[in-house]
C-alpha cells in the first residue's frame, strides 16, 4: 500500500510514473506476485520487484515508457533462480489538460467533447462562459488577454486551442502560448492566418522550433464542416499527439481559405 500511496501523491503533484507489478511467478523467483516498483519522471523510486535481472528489466522498460507514449507493457523475464516472472507495467500521470480560448460555437463544442474524453478543460473568453449543463465539468474563466498564460501551472501538460473568431486576438493568444512550453498550440483558421502568426512570433523572438510547431489549421482532415465536426477533428488530433506523439502531415486539416 505504501507504493500505491506514493503513486497517488506523485500524480497529484504533477509527476508521471510507471508502476511495475509482479503479476505472476512460475518456479523460483526473488519476489512474490503483487510486489511493486514505482519509478517516476522526476526520479522517484519506491519499492522493488526483486533486484537483479528482473529489476533491471523493469527499470529499463520504465525509462522507455516515460520517454515515449506507451501506456502499458507486459514482460516475461527468466530469472537466475530458474523461474519466470511476469511483470505488468502501467503509466500513470496527471490529467491531460486543454485550454480553449474562445467560447463561440467551435470553442464550446470542443470544450464539451474534450471533457467527455477525459481532458481537464478550461474554457476562456472575455466574458466568463456559462457552464454547459449537458456535459462533464468545464472550468469557465473570464480572460480578455493572454496574461492568463503567464502563471499557467504545468504548461508542458496543457494543449492550447485558440478559436476567438478575431484574427488579431487569435494571433496575440497564439504567440503568447508559443512563448511558453505548452504541449501544443493550435489555432482555428487558415494557412494565411498561420503564416501571419508565424511572422509575428518570429519577430517577437520566439524560437524557430516553437514557431514551426504551430498547428493552424488545427485538427485532422476529416472533411469537418459543422462546429461539432470541427471539434471532433481537433480532439482527434490532440489524442493522437498524446498517445503517439506525432501526426502525419497528410492527416492535417486542410485550409478553406
Amino acid at each position: 500500500m505504501h507504493v500505491l500511496r506514493r503513486l497517488l501523491q506523485a500524480v497529484d503533484e504533477g509527476d508521471t510514473c510507471v508502476l511495475a507489478t509482479v503479476a505472476g511467478v512460475i518456479g523460483s523467483a526473488p519476489r512474490k506476485a503483487g510486489t511493486r516498483l514505482l519509478v517516476s519522471a522526476r526520479g522517484l523510486r519506491v519499492g522493488t520487484v526483486g533486484g537483479g535481472e528482473v529489476e533491471a528489466a523493469a527499470l529499463a522498460n520504465a525509462a522507455e515508457m516515460l520517454a515515449g507514449h506507451d501506456q502499458a507493457r507486459t514482460l516475461e523475464i527468466p530469472t537466475n533462480c530458474g523461474g519466470v516472472v511476469a511483470l505488468m507495467l502501467e503509466t500513470f500521470g496527471p490529467p491531460r489538460r486543454l485550454l480553449v480560448v474562445g467560447a463561440g460555437h467551435v470553442g464550446a463544442a470542443l470544450a464539451r467533447a474534450a471533457a467527455r474524453s477525459g481532458y481537464r478543460v478550461t474554457l476562456a473568453a472575455p466574458e466568463r462562459p456559462a457552464p454547459s449543463a449537458d456535459a462533464p465539468p468545464v472550468e469557465c474563466v473570464a480572460a480578455a488577454d493572454p496574461a492568463l498564460l503567464e502563471a499557467w501551472e504545468g504548461p508542458e501538460r496543457t494543449h492550447v486551442v485558440v478559436a476567438t473568431g478575431d484574427a488579431g486576438a487569435d494571433g496575440s493568444w497564439a504567440v503568447a502560448a508559443l512563448e511558453r512550453p505548452f504541449a501544443s498550440v493550435g489555432v482555428v483558421g487558415s494557412h494565411n492566418k498561420a503564416a501571419a502568426i508565424r511572422r509575428t512570433a518570429a519577430a517577437a523572438g520566439v524560437a524557430a522550433e516553437r514557431v514551426a510547431a504551430l498547428r493552424c489549421p488545427v485538427g485532422l482532415d476529416l472533411g469537418a464542416v459543422t462546429p461539432e465536426e470541427i471539434a471532433v477533428a481537433i480532439l482527434a488530433e490532440l489524442i493522437r499527439l498524446d498517445r503517439v506523439g506525432e501526426v502525419p502531415e497528410p492527416w492535417r486539416r486542410a485550409s478553406r481559405a
